[in-house]
């Protein structure tokens, strides 16, 4: 085996607060795993699999080492119980006789890799460096679909009370249809980021690979989910919205919001164009839970009217003699001209047949208008539409 002090972990970027817990009934091969392991991380060990599944159940394991053969309960057996306990850590499984059959059960049950005694130092650091990296995403998922789970059923808690508040349908009506941006976002990069997970387990982690991929989706995730409690938020205090405006500045105000709706272009395979001018000097007196809903409203709606090739979005950002426009292009559909009289009235879509309820534009202009600020139209049927909008800043860049 490769002396320890031969190896360097420099790059690894490992976090002290990991734990591993290396299950082995030989002293030799547990003790050199330890001593290879304890600079980097906490270490657990057992000599067996029921005293290591009793650290289980009152430690959190990020990565656990078991050995296949032992006597009593075999390492086989224990992944199972394993499993149970936990079914997010990462568990790599060691033996010395390198059974082709025995990898494969292993694997049916929930190993996440498979090496051979004896283990090379060097190698053995890097694969449980990947494993933690994986069980910390794997965790981070869970949580993410523990939360959109929670939401959904807190959603549909306030819709069932809803009906009991008449005055309040209009409204839960917006709730909802806020509520499918973000959602869908949510859905769509918790299956991609399942793809960047097995990615990980074929191919290791490494920056700008599929571990910041992963990383890049779940804060887009955590986001989203934010997002949709600040909507619920909202809805459950209407009427106090206008009493919850801030002074923010016009980066802190979009970036944000950006990241959500390159993912959407990105989920739906769509050119997104962008001419995003950001000025820290400008600021924007604003509801910061309701004004980014004018930006993914007109995007979204966007997205809807694209052809199915070549299809594109342009955002455009910038302030100009003190206000802040917005403006959002696409290649789409377009709107007739008579349509486009009616287009910001309640209720009123060209979608109705695909599920659409008229309310994303209404609102937008509302949330505009609520800000002191306008929404212009300019379209043309078969060549696409553009919709600018403009609130007022609180102050103008120092001239040099």
């Amino acid at each position: 085996m490769e002396a320890v002090s031969d190896y360097r972990v420099d790059e690894l970027e490992l976090s002290t607060a990991a734990a591993v817990l290396i299950i082995d009934d030989e002293t030799g091969p547990r003790e050199s795993m330890r001593m290879l392991l304890k600079p980097f991380y906490r270490v657990h060990c057992s000599a067996g699999v029921v005293e290591a599944l009793s650290i289980l159940e009152r430690e959190t394991i990020d990565c656990v080492v078991m050995d296949i053969r032992m006597p009593g309960m075999t390492g086989i057996e224990g992944l199972k119980h394993l499993r149970n306990l936990d079914p997010d850590v990462a568990v790599i499984m060691l033996t010395g006789y390198g059974s082709l059959e025995t990898a494969r059960e292993a694997m049916q049950l929930g190993a996440n890799d498979y090496l051979k005694k004896p283990f090379d130092a060097k190698e053995m650091a890097q694969v449980i460096q990947k494993n933690v990296e994986r069980s910390a995403y794997a965790r981070r998922k869970r949580n993410a679909e523990l939360e959109l789970k929670g939401l959904n059923q807190k959603l549909q808690a306030e819709l069932r009370r809803s009906e009991r508040m008449i005055s309040l349908g209009q409204n839960s009506r917006e709730l909802v249809h806020d509520l499918q941006n973000p959602l869908t976002i949510v859905m769509g990069f918790v299956n991609l980021l399942s793809i960047e997970l097995r990615k990980l387990d074929d191919s290791g982690a490494h920056i700008g690979g599929p571990r910041q991929h992963a990383m890049d989706y779940l804060d887009i995730m955590e986001n989203s989910l934010l997002r949709c409690r600040n909507l619920l938020e909202t809805w459950q205090n209407m009427g106090e919205s206008t009493a919850s405006l801030q002074c923010i500045s016009v980066e802190a105000l979009l970036a944000p919001v950006m990241k959500e709706i390159r993912a959407m272009a990105q989920e739906r395979s769509i050119t997104l164009n962008e001419n995003i001018q950001f000025f820290q000097e400008h600021e924007v007196m604003v509801n910061p839970k309701e004004y980014p809903r004018v930006l993914t409203n007109l995007v979204s709606n966007a997205l809807e009217a694209l052809p199915e090739e070549g299809g594109w979005v342009r955002i455009g950002a910038f302030v100009k003699e003190e206000r802040l426009y917005l403006s959002v292009q696409d290649n789409g559909c377009g709107i007739s001209e008579e349509d486009q009289q009616r287009i910001f009235q309640r209720s009123f879509t060209t979608k109705r047949d695909q599920g659409g309820c008229g309310l994303g534009l209404n609102i937008t202009r509302r949330i505009v208008e609520q800000h002191g600020g306008q929404i212009e139209l300019s379209s043309q049927p078969e060549k696409g539409s553009t919709f600018t909008t403009w609130i007022p800043t609180i102050s103008t860049p120092t001239q040099l």
